[in-house]
């Protein structure tokens, strides 16, 4: 990996599995590269789109008391994200499986466009490609997940 190449770890909470019906909570992202470390965080609550809870409980209940509109949060996470996309920044998650389509989804939705793009490496396939695994401890707090998920992958990756 090329020491300068910048990744924007993206990290979700939602309140259950099924894109539409369950709602994203809180979104987290960080971006950083292995010469300079963090460069900078970003931080959001998503206002609930439905009554249907079944995990994140606790994030559930402060984005429906402090949350953002979808379509705001989705705005604001994409202005944070142009600076370092023109840089051609790599989105990063874990798993990507399950985070990536939440933030497609959201920005579909609620942008009427998804400039984030499709792409979206997954930091526990590029470990376990490596014959690594990626273990790390996370409070469930999104941009402090991502802050400590795009660290480990740094040192590690």
């Amino acid at each position: 990996m090329s020491r300068d190449k910048l990744w924007i770890m993206v990290d979700v909470e939602t309140s259950g599995p099924i894109l539409g019906r369950h709602s994203l909570t809180e979104l987290g992202a960080v971006v950083g590269s292995a010469e300079r470390g963090v460069i900078d965080r970003f931080e959001v609550l998503i206002a609930p789109i439905s009554d249907e809870v079944i995990n994140s409980r606790g994030s559930f209940a402060r984005a429906r008391t402090a949350g953002l509109s979808p379509a705001e949060a989705m705005q604001r996470f994409a202005a944070w994200t142009l600076p370092h996309r023109e840089r051609r920044a790599t989105f990063i998650a874990r798993p990507a499986a399950f985070d990536w389509p939440w933030i497609v989804w959201y920005a579909w939705t609620f942008l009427g466009e998804n400039p984030f793009g499709f792409k979206a490496v997954c930091a526990s396939s590029w470990f376990e490609a490596r014959g690594r695994s990626f273990r790390v401890d996370l409070p469930h707090r999104a941009v402090d997940d991502a802050d400590i998920q795009l660290r480990h992958f740094l040192a590690h990756g």
